[in-house]
């Protein structure tokens, strides 16, 4: 569900809020180190909430609208554009748009691990999908990923701080090309070139 005026900021933060606390309960339930008796007492309250919550629920995830990363990009890059902020099953990002660039950092934790103490490959990928996907998108045009080619270079680690870039290298009618990578602690871990095309029809709502 895309985000409309009639949902207040207050609705919005609160919404994002508990979305956080949801991933923090992900973890701690991924990593707790309980006995039984306290792993199905944790669980009955968890399927109490789960209930409250249910009560009344959106057909989606609420989500922003197309044109924030435009306007973001418009602001410049001392104004951080936020991504996945609703959805607890991602990591979210705060991303800095400048022209045809786009930078963020973050650290993955317990929750994204696929080697021992590394980050899994597939989510790597995400990542960088994600980083081009909207920088083309803060260029106004609705294009959608065609291909995805990765590069793994080195070992990502857990809980150090990583840091994301993306680039638009071309474009051609509606052909978009575009690049992005890892860097941890300035060593490039991940690279991926992005081909991306634009629609000529939008076969969703458009907002």
């Amino acid at each position: 569900m895309t985000l409309t005026p009639e949902h207040t900021d207050e609705l919005a933060e609160e919404v994002a809020a508990l979305a956080s606390a949801t991933r923090r309960l992900m973890l701690a339930a991924a990593t707790a180190d309980l006995d039984v008796d306290e792993l199905r007492a944790a669980r009955t309250r968890m399927d109490a909430l789960t209930d409250e919550l249910g009560r009344r629920s959106r057909a989606r995830v609420l989500r922003a609208d197309f044109h924030a990363p435009a306007r973001a990009r418009e602001a410049g890059a001392d104004q951080p554009l936020p991504i996945f902020r609703f959805n607890p099953q991602a990591l979210p990002l705060a991303l800095h748009l400048e022209g045809d660039t786009a930078r963020a950092r973050t650290v993955p934790n317990a929750l994204y691990e696929g080697p021992p103490d590394s980050v899994h490959g597939g989510f790597l990928a995400h990542l960088m999908d994600c980083m081009v996907g909207t920088l083309v998108q803060a260029t106004g045009r609705r294009a959608v990923t065609a291909t995805l080619d990765m590069r793994y270079r080195a070992r990502t680690p857990l809980d150090v701080p990583v840091d994301l870039a993306a680039r638009i290298v071309k474009i051609s009618g509606r052909k978009i090309v575009a690049e992005s990578w890892v860097e941890v602690d300035g060593e490039r871990t991940v690279e991926a070139t992005g081909l991306f095309i634009e629609l000529e029809e939008i076969p969703w709502a458009t907002s």
